[in-house]
């Protein structure tokens, strides 16, 4: 008999490029982060408080979401049984999608500049959905009041820790499948017309979402991003 699932939740965003001096600098502008390097490790700081690590490596430039559970070898496992490839820290779902597995790492609190919310983008919801509540051990559920299971979340404990959603083709075509990085901005229109003046790109212009006024970006080197201002609390 299989042990039962180990819970998984988002704790932190990494960013893996090939020019790490040129990411600093982009980020301190559009998020107003400074940094901490030792050795060849750089953590971005807002107003203080570690908000990313900037990692040097050949390839794609691209945010990672970092995942945290008691028992990374059980959450390894259970992802394992529900089709992905693992290699090092790295867990490939079989829909196209990827995270990072760690122990022991803390999520930053609410704040500008900040990692803020976490969301997978899919064209098989109902897959996705199946894998995460295998392999994360995470619930799945349509948002009160929603029309139809385009958007979910994926809870813990009663608690959202993540969105899952059903990208329509337009969107399909604009915004890679698998997990998208959200960071909290004052300004989003802002945020957007900075970014395009330092060399990043807007995938999708700022718009009003439920949650929030949003815009997906790029910045210079290809990495995909999204900003938010979230709406105020009910």
């Amino acid at each position: 008999m299989s042990e039962p699932p180990v819970p998984a939740v988002p704790g932190g965003v990494e960013l893996v490029t090939g020019d790490v001096a040129a990411a600093r600098a982009f980020y301190a502008e559009l998020l107003g982060w400074t940094y901490d390097t030792s050795g060849d490790r750089t953590v971005a700081l807002a107003d203080g408080v570690p908000a990313a690590e900037l990692v040097a490596a050949a390839g794609a430039a691209r945010w990672w979401a970092v995942f945290t559970a008691p028992d990374t070898a059980a959450v390894r496992a259970a992802a394992t049984r529900a089709g992905a490839r693992l290699r090092g820290d790295d867990v490939r779902d079989p829909l196209g999608g990827a995270f990072r597995l760690r122990a022991g790492v803390a999520a930053a609190p609410p704040g500008p500049g900040r990692p803020c919310w976490y969301e997978y983008m899919t064209s098989t919801p109902a897959d996705a959905d199946r894998f995460h509540a295998e392999a994360l051990a995470l619930t799945v559920g349509a948002p009160p009041g929603a029309p139809d299971d385009s958007y979910a979340v994926l809870a813990y404990a009663g608690r959202p820790v993540a969105g899952r959603l059903a990208l329509p083709a337009p969107l399909a075509g604009v915004l890679p499948a698998g997990w998208m990085v959200y960071f909290a901005v004052a300004d989003p229109d802002d945020t957007v017309a900075r970014a395009e003046r330092a060399g990043g790109r807007a995938l999708l212009p700022p718009r009003d979402v439920p949650t929030g006024r949003v815009a997906a970006l790029t910045d210079p080197a290809g990495a995909v991003f999204t900003v938010i201002r979230p709406a105020p609390a009910a």
